[in-house]
């Protein structure tokens, strides 16, 4: 199972972060565990293309800014491959892509008309959610 760790030093800062109707793949089985502030939760991941193009960019430490106070978002250089959907609710937990360079990890439950790629899900989120907070953190994806 991979294993990416999430680990996060917030800063205060506020910001703002990053939907096309298809069928969704099952999730993949494997999946990474994300460490913040030395806590551990695990990421399950699609089975998709733009899942496993950001599982081989791993490890990667990201400073991700804070939009509408319900998501954490980071711009990449390089562009992933994508397949956006208009997703319409999302969860706390959810990570996504938005355009083909926005990491985008959802801390809140939202409704949007916006389209997104799946990436994957934050298993048991409940434990990581109090430690995002509003402002800018650095998170640590690792397998």
């Amino acid at each position: 199972m991979n294993v990416i760790r999430l680990g996060l030093v917030a800063s205060m800062v506020f910001l703002a972060g990053c939907g096309d109707d298809t069928v969704r793949k099952p999730e993949n089985q494997e999946g990474v565990t994300s460490q913040v502030e030395e806590l551990n939760v695990s990421i399950r991941f699609e089975t998709n293309p733009t899942a496993e193009a950001l599982q081989a960019r791993l490890p990667l430490t990201l400073s991700m800014q804070d939009l509408h106070q319900n998501e954490k978002y980071f711009y990449f250089d390089e562009p992933f491959p994508t397949n956006p959907e208009r997703v319409g609710s999302i969860r706390a937990g959810d990570v996504m892509l938005y355009g083909d360079d926005c990491l985008v990890l959802f801390y809140k439950d939202v409704e949007t008309s916006y389209a997104y790629t799946r990436i994957g899900r934050v298993e048991d989120f409940a434990t990581l959610e109090p430690l995002l907070g509003s402002g800018t953190v650095e998170l640590t994806f690792q397998k």
